[in-house]
């Protein structure tokens, strides 16, 4: 297998994952996202749901041409936005 090892972040890769992110959340959200860093809250202050989070996931991989590996995701990877940032850089496999 080629490509980053799982379990270590790439940090240019997660800089993109954040920019992707960010990107993101107003087309996911339907409307302008509110003001927004790596500490803001998915759900809580997002309002993002499960069906959000997963488009958002699948968007991220078509943006960034990756796939994000969704079986180690747990609630805690989903708390903030750089949470989520870290989970895909240490879990995301090379599109291809």
């Amino acid at each position: 297998m080629t490509g980053q090892a799982v379990g270590v972040a790439d940090p240019e890769l997660r800089q993109r994952v954040l920019a992707g992110i960010l990107a993101l959340l107003p087309r996911i959200l339907k409307q302008e996202a509110p003001a927004t860093a790596e500490a803001t809250k998915l759900f809580d202050e997002l309002g993002l749901s499960s069906s959000t989070t997963l488009e958002l996931l699948l968007e991220l991989e078509e943006e960034l041409e990756i796939q994000i590996d969704v079986e180690d995701i747990d609630q805690g990877d989903l708390e903030t936005i750089g949470t989520l940032a870290n989970f895909i850089a240490e879990h995301a496999l090379p599109d291809g």
